[in-house]
């Protein structure tokens, strides 16, 4: 962006007119990185006469950070901004010469600072806010939550064997419990493209926060992802895995894929699982990250466990490195209980 200006002096003596000063021709854009907060020397140019130059920075964000410019007489000049620039804004430095017969040239400079990139959510879902009803010991079909008695969510496809029951319940989530070998898992469709998602380009993550309630020595808590059913251990599903074997407490990733189940523990030990814990299943072009976290839910680089991060995985569509169906929240439990409190989806961009 360049702005050329010139102001004509008084007519020299003898009727001939002063020659026009003229500015340096217009400096290329410069573009910095979002984490830009200053400017380095910047070359302008040279004006056609020794000049006094000043300059000026405004922001599209209406901020006005301080130019420094350097040179002397006719030039070349440049010019840097030591602090004040920030992420997604854009500054048009005014440079303006002022010749010794009082005529001025200015020339105009445009930086670019890149948006910031993070994590944005698209949505929220506070299941401890769902009315209570009576717990559902089906092993298919779909679970309608209500808030007030409006729709809220619905909980689709229930998985399960055994005995076991899902139960809405005011102020605590919903409440998943399978025993003497039970298995009661379920999952939400997304529609990603309503959110302005394309979930075989963009990266997006699910997270998943839940209340721990008991487990016996072989029981899983498992929050997921998956594409094609919310079966407990079949393909196309990813997430994290809360375990007791005997007397050792476990966390640890789970990809399931054709033939095996990556299970290598983030964390283990006997001291029993207890309070509030969270998951973040991410999926994108580079491949799939899982994190675990001790806690109510942060932001996935915020999580304290892991990350384990999986490029190419089999597990998500038999050889596919992107799913085979649009990716889903999921939880279940086996010969354990716990409360699924929440469930947030984002994606990863400006």
């Amino acid at each position: 962006m360049t702005s050329l200006y010139s102001v004509s002096g008084a007519p020299a003596a003898g009727g001939g007119g002063s020659p026009d000063l003229t500015a340096p021709a217009a400096p290329a854009n410069v573009n910095l990185a979002s984490s830009a907060t200053s400017l380095g020397s910047t070359a302008l140019g040279s004006w056609s006469a020794s000049v006094t130059v000043t300059a000026t920075c405004s922001g599209s964000d209406g901020s006005t950070p301080t130019v420094t410019v350097s040179g002397s007489g006719a030039g070349p000049y440049s010019v840097s901004i030591a602090s004040g620039l920030s992420a997604g804004v854009s500054y048009v430095i005014r440079a303006v010469g002022t010749g010794g017969d009082g005529q001025v040239a200015g020339v105009s400079l445009l930086v670019r600072v890149a948006p910031a990139m993070g994590w944005a959510t698209l949505a929220d879902y506070d299941l401890t806010t769902v009315d209570t009803a009576l717990a559902t010991t089906a092993t298919g079909g779909d679970l309608a939550l209500t808030v007030g008695g409006a729709a809220f969510l619905t909980l689709r496809s229930i998985t399960g064997s055994g005995t076991g029951s899902l139960t809405p319940t005011n102020g605590s989530g919903v409440i998943f419990a399978a025993s003497g070998g039970g298995i009661r898992a379920s999952h939400v469709d997304v529609n990603w493209a309503a959110l302005g998602v394309d979930s075989y380009v963009d990266t997006v993550a699910i997270q998943v926060e839940f209340a721990f309630g008991s487990i016996v020595s072989g029981g899983v808590i498992i929050p997921m992802m998956h594409s094609s059913g919310s079966a407990f251990s079949s393909n196309f599903n990813f997430g994290m895995r809360w375990a007791l074997n005997s007397a050792t407490y476990a966390i640890a990733p789970r990809f399931y894929n054709t033939t095996a189940t990556l299970d290598s523990a983030l964390s283990s030990g006997t001291t029993p699982f207890s309070g509030n814990y969270s998951a973040s299943m991410q999926l994108g072009p580079g491949g799939q990250t899982v994190r675990a976290h001790a806690g109510s839910l942060v932001l996935p680089p915020s999580m304290g466990l892991g990350p384990r991060r999986y490029v190419n995985s089999a597990s998500w569509g038999s050889t596919l490195t992107f799913p085979a169906g649009p990716p889903r929240p999921a939880f279940g439990v086996q010969d354990a209980s716990a409360t699924l409190r929440r469930i947030r989806l984002l994606r990863w961009g400006v």
